[in-house]
């Protein structure tokens, strides 16, 4: 099990950032770094072999994130087909513009059925992790009639020089750098998604097809997007 999958750590975390927070409060004075965000809020037209047309926020999306956060998505296809969507979510001044990926999913109808780290090696020689959830729901495919589509949901959080797939480290980033270093995190939610087309499209991937195909895509888009920094579990 991931270190901080663990109960046992996640309820020590917990309690180190109450501690943290507490020290936030008592030292005087403002971060170094205040509001600087980590990534570049422009998905490119072009990843790979694959062209992306822009798409607006949801209805959803606008009503339920604070005004000042700054979204952009995009959905992507190649010649063979193949979709990915991607998104960046820039948190603003109310921090409740993050949140996990377990809040927002089964709202919208998708079932978590497993969750890894992934390690991708991207093209500018950087080496990051992102967590891969493999999401089902039941789809109409003709009146009357439903098919299981399997989806991969990978994620990762970009702060100020440095990244992490893990919701717990992100808060305890945000606590010890703020408090030990004086850095202030403007924290941004990067996804990438693809359906599992296998038997729902002619020469549709499989499931490892598909997950291949996103970790590819990642390692040509992170570099794009991101400003700079490493991973951290």
């Amino acid at each position: 099990m991931p270190l901080f999958q663990s109960p046992i750590v996640r309820i020590a975390l917990v309690c180190l950032l109450a501690i943290l927070t507490v020290l936030a409060f008592k030292i005087s004075g403002s971060v170094s770094t205040a509001n600087e965000s980590g990534v570049i809020m422009i998905l490119p037209v072009q990843v790979g072999g694959f062209i992306g047309k822009t798409e607006e926020p949801s209805e959803g999306e606008k009503h339920v994130l604070p005004s000042d956060t700054d979204i952009v998505k995009k959905s992507y296809h190649d010649a063979a087909g193949n979709l990915i969507s991607a998104q960046i979510v820039l948190a603003g001044a109310e921090k409740r513009s993050i949140h996990r990926p377990e809040l927002c999913l089964p709202a919208q109808g998708w079932s978590i059925n497993r969750r890894q780290s992934l390690p991708v090696q991207l093209t500018d020689g950087r080496a990051i992790s992102v967590m891969n959830d493999s999401i089902s729901r039941s789809i109409e495919t003709s009146p009357g009639v439903t098919h299981p589509l399997e989806s991969f949901y990978c994620y990762w959080f970009v702060g100020n020089g440095v990244s992490t797939p893990s919701h717990f480290m992100r808060l305890f980033l945000s606590s010890w750098d703020r408090v030990v270093h004086r850095r202030n995190h403007r924290w941004a939610y990067v996804v990438v998604s693809a359906p599992v087309l296998k038997g729902l499209k002619t020469d549709g991937k499989n499931a490892d097809e598909t997950q291949q195909m996103i970790v590819s895509f990642i390692s040509e888009l992170a570099p794009l997007v991101m400003k700079g920094g490493g991973d951290k579990r």
